[in-house]
């Protein structure tokens, strides 16, 4: 028998060895392990495998378009070893402890598991490069390694190593893989001396033929599945409360007899005497169900039946979770219109015609550059729209691999695919129906699926992808785009026909550069939202209003969480990230007669050595302003220096100490580098 193969996903090599060892400790020659990591270049494709695991969604999301095998794929779950556990007992209690790790997940993960293991007496603070604290009063750092960024840090450290499997991730790994009941019971056996004493009760759970005890009885009726658990007698030996609710009260006279004594009920129970059926239709009154039973088998003994019973609405719902992770939005939006900051009438101009247009039925093209708030507006569109107490499905059309959109977006039949899911899935078309769907870059959608997307417009009925059914949807569709549609249609690269279907009512959101007004509104408004100043200097406000916002809306608020994260001070020109301290964006005219941006570093660099009795002569003055700023010459300075003399705000004293502010000068200081707004 060929030995079963097994791939993990990881983020570097060092981790993946760790585990790829660690796995083959537990289940010795049984397996073939291969692991792939990020740190390759270009990623491969992953051809063979019986089970894919990974550490981190993240990791899985950037594999996903190499995965080329139908396998199943499980996120690991890890746990402490005992070893790591001891040496957490050494740390007193009430220490307040950084828990670090190579990223924000992997921290936050160790702290949930050392937290969960009964270590609630300590003060426990996630932490990884980049993360920052105001204060700075720590007794220990907990880390599975001497990390290089935490080199700056003086704390004590308790160096935890990796953590190990969970024993639910061998379980897992045992259960798909359908090794025998000997080697997985010898597997489980061996391993369960190696985590935590909360699992010394594996052995007698392994052992003990009731499986579920009076005890769980509790924990069952809070479940929204339907459960009955069958022994090997056949005998109902326990029902839910769900249960009860789909059948009724008098389901539970049937308590301890035998299954088929259920057909005395009602001959439509005859499902669940089978002993394995996966997610199957089943219809008892006016309920839609999902019926599943599975049999329970533990070395070679029949110890009974688990049957399962989920609505349909559940199941849709579920879905519907699915789909919010995989595609990163929700089936609603929080945004009204409320939340478009501005008084500029360009964007004035857009909320006035996106209510007029909001109570139409008819599809709607939001245009405008990256970062305008295309999003935020379809939003408040919806939400002010008839159908805002229906669902708002949202799906960036540039995120989703071409081969994938389609089966996203119409849904797919059982058997349509390989992978397809058992069932078939319903698409977001369907999961929108009397909502509204927004297509965000709808650019990016390939040729072949806008002729599909056509007709799901004009005719209001989609198939599936694998289906013969024509479905009814009524959907209103609301389109995005930064891109000219119009070009693109020229080009051949966007259907026309599409394009006037899409374009019956056009908003054209205006850059961030011709909504000057806004500006200052806008650093007010988010500067709310994050800790520490919410002020700017006068000399940071005239640079807002002169540099082009590339980016928009979005760009501004990214600078302003950069800046107001690296200095709690009023913000200024010197907490700028360096992409924005380039000669191209310092550039700008001051409020002043002649003086430009330039002209007030330099009575701010002269002003600063001025206070430290310092030199401020004009080479120095250059190697700083190069530093700080921007490349500039020794000839440029100098002309720039005998400017500022003519105008009264510098004055050159003799011997070393170089150039000195002048009143003037320092009046034109405190009017722009240090008054605060």
């Amino acid at each position: 028998m060929s030995k079963r193969k097994l791939a993990i996903l990881a983020i570097d090599d060092t981790i993946a060895q760790f585990f790829q060892r660690e796995l083959y400790l537990v289940f010795k020659q049984s397996l073939e392990i291969k692991y792939y990591t990020l740190t390759s270049t270009p990623l491969p494709n992953i051809y063979e495998a019986d089970l894919i695991i990974y550490t981190d969604p993240s990791i899985l999301i950037d594999f996903m378009p190499y995965i080329q095998v139908n396998c199943p794929v499980i996120m690991m779950k890890r746990t402490l070893s005992k070893e790591a556990m001891g040496q957490l007992h050494e740390i007193p209690d009430g220490s307040r402890c950084l828990v670090a790790n190579i990223n924000s997940f992997m921290a936050n993960e160790t702290l949930a598991t050392i937290y969960q293991l009964g270590f609630k007496y300590l003060r426990l603070y996630p932490y990884y490069e980049g993360k920052s604290y105001h204060q700075n009063l720590f007794d220990y750092i907990i880390t599975p390694e001497d990390y290089d960024y935490l080199k700056t840090l003086d704390y004590p450290r308790v160096i935890i190593g990796n953590r190990i499997f969970d024993i639910n991730t061998i379980l897992d790994i045992l259960s798909v893989l359908d090794m025998s009941s000997d080697e997985s019971e010898n597997i489980i056996m061996h391993y369960s001396s190696k985590i935590p004493q909360m699992w010394k009760g594996v052995t007698y759970a392994l052992q003990n033929k009731r499986i579920l005890s009076s005890q769980w009885k509790i924990l069952l009726n809070e479940l929204s599945i339907g459960v009955i658990v069958v022994d090997d007698k056949n005998r109902i030996s326990l029902v839910n409360k769900p249960i009860l609710d789909i059948f009724g009260n008098d389901f539970s006279v049937y308590d301890n007899q035998p299954l088929e004594n259920l057909l005395d009920l009602d001959r439509v129970f005859e499902p669940l005497l089978q002993d394995d059926i996966q997610d199957e239709l089943f219809y008892f009154s006016h309920h839609k169900l999902i019926l599943s039973i599975k049999k329970v088998v533990f070395n070679r003994i029949y110890y009974g039946k688990i049957i399962l019973l989920r609505t349909y609405e559940d199941v849709l719902q579920v879905q519907q979770k699915i789909h919010q992770k995989l595609i990163g939005k929700g089936y609603y939006s929080k945004h009204t219109f409320q939340d478009i900051i501005g008084h500029d009438p360009s964007i004035l101009d857009c909320i006035d015609l996106s209510k007029k247009v909001a109570h139409s039925q008819s599809a709607i093209l939001i245009t405008g550059d990256s970062g305008t708030g295309k999003e935020l507006l379809a939003g408040a569109i919806h939400n002010y729209s008839k159908r805002s107490s229906y669902p708002y499905v949202a799906i960036n059309c540039a995120t989703i691999p071409h081969q994938l959109l389609e089966s996203e977006l119409f849904g797919y039949e059982e058997g349509a695919f390989t992978g397809a899911k058992k069932g078939g899935k319903i698409g977001l078309f369907e999961s929108a129906h009397e909502g509204t769907l927004f297509l965000d870059e709808i650019s990016e959608i390939p040729l072949q699926l806008q002729a599909r997307l056509l007709r799901a417009l004009q005719e209001k009925e989609i198939m599936k992808v694998g289906g013969d059914k024509l479905i009814r949807v009524d959907t209103r569709i609301i389109a995005a785009t930064n891109k000219d549609l119009l070009e693109m249609v020229g080009q051949g690269l966007f259907r026309k026909d599409l394009y006037f279907r899409l374009n019956t009512f056009q908003i054209d959101l205006p850059p961030l550069k011709e909504r000057k007004k806004d500006i200052e509104l806008l650093i007010q408004h988010f500067l709310k939202f994050y800790p520490g100043t919410q002020k700017c200097t006068a000399l940071f406000m005239h640079f807002a209003m002169n540099y082009s916002w590339p980016g928009n809306v979005r760009e501004l608020q990214n600078v302003l969480e950069y800046m107001t994260t690296v200095s709690n001070k009023p913000l200024s020109l010197d907490h700028l990230p360096n992409y924005m301290k380039a000669k191209s964006h310092l550039l700008f005219q001051i409020n002043q007669p002649s003086i430009m941006s330039y002209h007030i570093f330099i009575l701010y660099l002269v002003w600063l050595a001025n206070q430290k009795n310092r030199p401020a002569g004009r080479r120095t003055l250059q190697e700083q302003f190069s530093k700080k700023y921007y490349p500039i010459s020794e000839i440029e300075m100098r002309q720039n220096i005998d400017l500022l003399i003519e105008k009264g705000l510098l004055q050159i004293k003799g011997g070393p100490k170089g150039c000195v502010v002048l009143p003037k000068g320092l009046q034109i200081l405190e009017d722009l580098h240090f008054q605060i707004t």
